[in-house]
């Protein structure tokens, strides 16, 4: 079987910043903009069928990006994880635009060899055109409420465990593949508690191979 590993770090992707609220007028036009925003991204985390909910399949990802320090670099890393196994995989992009996200995407949708039935996101612009993925490859997006990372409880305990290599401040531009590479094989190797202390790689790879029999 071809090692997963081989799927790891095919994209880049772009970020683009909110504007701050400002006072006034102006500031409850943003407010209403943004609510029309929201509402047209599409189908809500309540939507989410419990198969999905209790984590019952490989296949269900939880998305996000983590980002370089503001102001000074817009190369971030776009998550996901596997919501059964807790398989980590991490994009380094340039930036975290739609265009780029997307196409970062596409690259993981054409190279994971096992199902993709859903992402998991919230409602950052980055993740506004994941409906173009949707009627292509057949993937439902659900969208969490906002501020609420809890919904994307695995993505974001995750995301800490790659701060703790990659500390705030970091320059994601200046981390080489391969060295984004090891961090990923050390975080999946690692044993944990809530798989009955099997790691991410051997949940992962025990049900790639049930799904290829």
């Amino acid at each position: 079987m071809k090692s997963i590993y081989n799927w790891l770090n095919q994209g880049r992707i772009d970020f683009s910043l909110n504007d701050l609220p400002e006072h006034g007028v102006r500031q409850r036009r943003n407010v209403d903009q943004r609510s029309k925003y929201n509402q047209s991204l599409g189908r809500s985390i309540e939507q989410r069928p419990m198969m999905i909910n209790q984590r019952n399949r490989i296949g269900d990802f939880e998305l996000d990006t983590v980002v370089g320090p503001r102001g000074h670099s817009k190369a971030v890393l776009l998550t996901l994880i596997d919501r059964k196994s807790r398989f980590l995989w991490a994009y380094r992009l340039k930036d975290r635009t739609t265009a780029t996200v997307n196409e970062a995407l596409t690259k993981f949708l054409t190279t994971f060899n096992g199902p993709v039935h859903s992402f998991t996101v919230d409602r950052g612009t980055e993740f506004s055109g994941l409906v173009s993925l949707e009627s292509q490859y057949g993937i439902k997006t659900y969208y969490c409420h906002a501020y609420t990372p809890a919904e994307r409880g695995s993505n974001e305990r995750f995301n800490r465990n790659l701060r703790y290599f990659y500390p705030k401040g970091t320059r994601f531009e200046h981390i080489s593949a391969q060295d984004l590479t090891t961090t990923l094989l050390q975080i999946n190797q690692r044993p944990l508690k809530i798989l009955d202390w099997q790691t991410p790689y051997q949940v992962m790879l025990t049900n790639l191979s049930k799904n290829s029999d």
